[in-house]
């Protein structure tokens, strides 16, 4: 499953984030805002997608 910008996604650590769109692209790796306004990279093979709805 391909990682498109505005899915969620829960990290390998537990904490919860959303896809975002980046000005250069990695084959393998997707940018996350995680919850509290950080941005990091991850593989996109560890990020889980989640239901967004509550």
């Amino acid at each position: 499953m391909s990682l498109v910008p505005g899915t969620a996604v829960r990290l390998p650590d537990g904490r919860e984030g959303v896809v975002i769109p980046a000005s250069i692209w990695f084959r393998d790796r997707v940018l996350v805002k995680v919850k509290g306004g950080r941005k990091s990279w991850f593989k996109a093979s560890d990020c889980i997608p989640t239901s967004s709805v509550a």
